[in-house]
């Protein structure tokens, strides 16, 4: 601001030294201004001629220009350092969110503020720079036409006020328009994020001209939104451009032929009308579009609120491996009630009063049939969700908000949609644990009877393994992912259906190396085959989100009429 001001006053300067400049040219005789200019060069040793001038001119300007490269360089960096700031503000929100909040959220529409939101902001953030920076510029240049006409300048202000007055309702139609913008842009980007997760799905069944019609319409709606702004800024430049010309006419008949303005004075207005025309119709677009940005800006400050009102109290780096939590006597559900927030507060439970013990060093098997709750005890488990009633305990302690990091960082998971980033293997791995060795690396891949997989790769542990591991099928993913898990050495592995995607002779491996395991971490496995649950110590039946038996192997199929008896003989278990 204080650059725009000196720079602002330069450009007075500058324009003020034109009317004697014209003077000692002989077009016009202004003695007021000619007299005051003298004096001024004499107290700085200067004699007033066309040469002294026009240096001292080119040297006002010079400094003027100086100033305003300057102070593009410092708006730019203050503009980049603002909305970075509040991507990384939105980005660490949603990162530290409660996964139940985020569970209520669509994934699409976190990516458009993250997006397109975040390019809205940038745009009104210029808009605001430039329209601080034009309110110094006008304010010195009217106080230049002041100085050489009050009256002339004074007609002008009254008239540019009621012109502004006359294009302000726009600037609430394109506050409007903002918010169309935003929702139809939200929408083409939902509908991309769509087709692309479902692309194989959608040429299986041949939805290809489905999924078209549906990103046409999105485009339709967005190109209908930006035309309509467009034609509303075009609207208030037109309006403004042609008043302006015509107050400009009748500024100079006035002067001349009513006032008898000097020409050399009204050569200097009409050179300042002449910049403030453009410069004006500038700021009536940078306050439409800071308009247009304001809903964009309430919206990502509400994601942001949202996220950071149902942020987890977990610590800024992951705790060192010497403060993870051990597990001695295992890990208790006492009476857990859990709702998914998507439903509503009336909505239904997916576990209701779910008691059960995953005793430590031992495997513990979920079963049951789709839907029963099984993910969601998983879940509750390592500490990802929070039980809307009863107490989750590791070692007869609660497990709250502030052990959260601790525990996690003693946590290995393996999901059933294994999700692998577009990069190596051996990244992929170290994601999971960053300081791992080739030799860590290579004993995690072995017990998740993946070592030779990832010899066969082209370029081994460097291999690339494609946009979400597409490039490898998915019992190769679901074994990269168990050895990620593995690589943590973690206290509790979670096996969320991990070998779901795995034919006999890698499941008997993975088994294998399960065995190996035994009595060295505490297991959890959920899983629809009986030679994945057979030999765990505990079997849990879980159905409509309750517990509705528990034993081994042995127990529970002797029971007559048994839930498990009934899950195999109907094909659920097999």
């Amino acid at each position: 601001m204080v650059v725009s001001v000196v720079a602002a006053v330069g450009q007075g300067v500058g324009l003020l030294l034109l009317v004697p400049l014209l003077d000692v040219a002989g077009v016009s005789r202004t003695a007021s201004s000619t007299g005051l200019t003298r004096r001024v060069f004499a107290d700085a040793g200067l004699s007033l001629t066309i040469e002294s001038m026009l240096v001292v001119y080119v040297l006002v300007i010079a400094v003027v220009a100086t100033l305003n490269a300057y102070q593009t360089v410092q708006v730019s960096r203050y503009r980049l350092t603002f909305v970075d700031s509040l991507r990384v503000r939105l980005y660490a929100a949603v990162a530290a969110a409660e996964w139940r909040h985020l569970l209520s959220q669509r994934q699409s529409d976190l990516l458009s503020v993250l997006t397109v939101n975040v390019g809205v902001v940038y745009q009104g953030t210029s808009a605001l720079l430039s329209l601080a920076t034009s309110a110094f510029i006008i304010a010195a240049q009217i106080l230049v036409a002041l100085r050489l006409s009050p009256s002339i300048t004074g007609l002008a202000v009254v008239t540019g006020l009621a012109l502004t007055a006359l294009v302000w309702p726009l600037v609430a139609y394109s506050r409007r328009l903002g918010r169309a913008l935003i929702a139809s842009n939200r929408d083409v980007l939902a509908t991309v994020t769509g087709f692309l997760d479902g692309l194989k799905l959608a040429k299986v069944h041949g939805m290809e001209a489905g999924h078209l019609a549906d990103f046409t319409e999105s485009i339709r709606r967005s190109r209908t939104a930006q035309i309509d702004f467009a034609r509303a800024s075009s609207a208030a430049s037109a309006v403004q451009l042609s008043v302006t010309a015509l107050l400009l006419a009748v500024l100079v008949d006035v002067a001349l032929v009513d006032l008898h303005v000097p020409l050399a004075q009204l050569l200097v207005l009409a050179l300042i009308f002449s910049r403030l025309v453009p410069r004006i119709s500038s700021t009536q677009q940078n306050i439409q579009l800071i308009a247009q940005a304001v809903p964009a800006m309430n919206e990502l400050m509400e994601v942001i609120a949202g996220c950071e009102s149902a942020a987890e109290a977990l610590p800024a780096d992951p705790p060192p491996r010497g403060d993870r939590m051990m597990i001695r006597s295992g890990v208790e559900l006492d009476s857990v009630h859990f709702a998914y927030p998507n439903f509503g507060e009336d909505g239904p439970e997916a576990l209701r009063g779910v008691s059960l013990d995953i005793t430590a060093r031992r495997t513990t098997a979920l079963v049951g049939p789709s839907g029963a709750g099984k993910t969601t005890i998983a879940d509750l488990v390592v500490g990802l969700l929070n039980p809307t009633a009863g107490t989750v305990r590791v070692d007869g302690r609660p497990l709250t908000r502030d052990d959260r990091g601790a525990w996690r960082a003693s946590v290995g998971m393996a999901p059933q949609d294994p999700f692998l980033f577009h990069d190596s293997v051996r990244a992929n791995l170290r994601w999971a644990r960053p300081d791992a060795g080739d030799e860590e690396l290579w004993a995690s891949l072995g017990s998740a009877a993946a070592t030779d997989l990832v010899k066969r790769l082209p370029d081994g542990l460097d291999t690339i393994v494609g946009d979400r591991g597409t490039r490898l099928s998915g019992g190769e993913r679901q074994r990269i992912a168990l050895a990620r898990a593995l690589l943590r050495e973690p206290e509790l592995l979670v096996l969320d259906e991990a070998t779901s995607s795995l034919d006999t002779e890698h499941e008997l491996a993975i088994r294998r190396a399960l065995a190996r395991l035994h009595g060295q971490m505490t297991i959890l496995v959920i899983a629809h085959r009986l030679s994945t649950v057979r030999h765990a110590d505990a079997i849990v039946v879980v159905d409509g989100g309750r517990v509705v038996e528990t034993g081994t192997w042995n127990e529970l199929a002797e029971r007559g009429g048994g839930r498990l008896q009934s899950l195999i003989a109907a094909g659920t278990i097999s």
